[in-house]
């Protein structure tokens, strides 16, 4: 028997980490787009940071992404706001 390595890919992570990154530019202009992107962030970091080795990339990106619904609901908040003056 050999002994196989198996490597992971940090494809997801990397996945997750720009879903949080355009969830936050996305935010700025279109907050609907950074609740989604960031939510889809968090999600996807979570699953990341079940493989040890990613676990760090996965936190980044959960936190990016929550990073992501706050600044859209910054956004949502300002347009309501700024609609009713």
């Amino acid at each position: 028997m050999s002994n196989l390595q198996t490597t992971t890919k940090p494809t997801l992570a990397y996945v997750a980490l720009a879903l949080g990154v355009v969830g936050i530019i996305g935010g700025i202009f279109v907050p609907l787009a950074g609740w989604v992107l960031g939510l889809a962030a968090l999600v996807t970091g979570f699953l990341t940071t079940k493989q040890p080795s990613l676990a760090k990339l996965g936190q980044i990106a959960m936190v990016i992404g929550f990073v992501a619904i706050l600044v859209g609901v910054f956004f949502f908040s300002r347009t309501i706001a700024g609609g009713m003056a």
